[in-house]
């Protein structure tokens, strides 16, 4: 009779290896992925309420853009893809084994990149009170006018949506390369 050796525990799960990792490859693709689907999305988004705005930029002075663009994204976005990738390694670690990843890193990007929008608001409101009186009233009121088509709701949408789809790229390539270590299903099939 031969006596079945004592089941072995897996080894404790690393937390901060992995949550480096992770934010390091939220960091690296996250403003890329973000800033890449950025303009489309707001043209998508501002195509129904102003046509003549969309007709009027060439398709080449947009693509001349959005290059440009991609380097603020990463300039303004590398610091909340980050935490987005800290704070998802964190839900990863603590979340059941059967619990949405992807998809909840979607939502910790889309929340954070409300935030970031916020925060940019915030600061285009405080540079035109600044405009206004340092400057004077006109220059004042071509950056209010500035500001005021700038920060409308389809961009607002546009930033969220693009944060969050960054964030579900990056969740699913992070999964993809071995980051993300949810815990083991136990297999209730067999019995010992």
């Amino acid at each position: 009779m031969s006596v079945a050796p004592p089941p072995v525990a897996p080894p404790p799960r690393r937390f901060f290896g992995p949550m480096f990792g992770i934010a390091l490859l939220f960091a690296l693709i996250g403003p890329l992925i973000g800033g890449a689907l950025f303009l489309p999305l707001a043209f998508v988004l501002e195509a129904p309420a102003q046509v003549d705005a969309v007709q009027q930029i060439g398709w080449i002075a947009a693509l001349i853009g959005h290059s440009v663009m991609l380097v603020f994204a990463y300039l303004l976005g590398f610091g909340p893809a980050a935490a987005t990738g800290a704070l998802f390694a964190a839900y990863d670690y603590f979340a059941p084994p059967r619990a949405p990843r992807a998809l909840a890193a979607a939502v910790i990007g889309a929340l954070l990149a409300l935030g970031m929008f916020s925060r940019l608001a915030g600061w285009g409101a405080w540079v035109d009170a600044d405009v206004r009186v340092e400057i004077g009233g006109a220059a004042g009121d071509w950056f209010s006018g500035m500001i005021a088509d700038g920060f409308d709701d389809a961009l607002r949408n546009a930033f969220v949506a693009s944060g969050a789809v960054a964030a579900f790229v990056a969740a699913l390539a992070a999964n993809l390369v071995g980051l993300t270590a949810p815990r083991e299903i136990a297999d209730t099939s067999k019995s010992p």
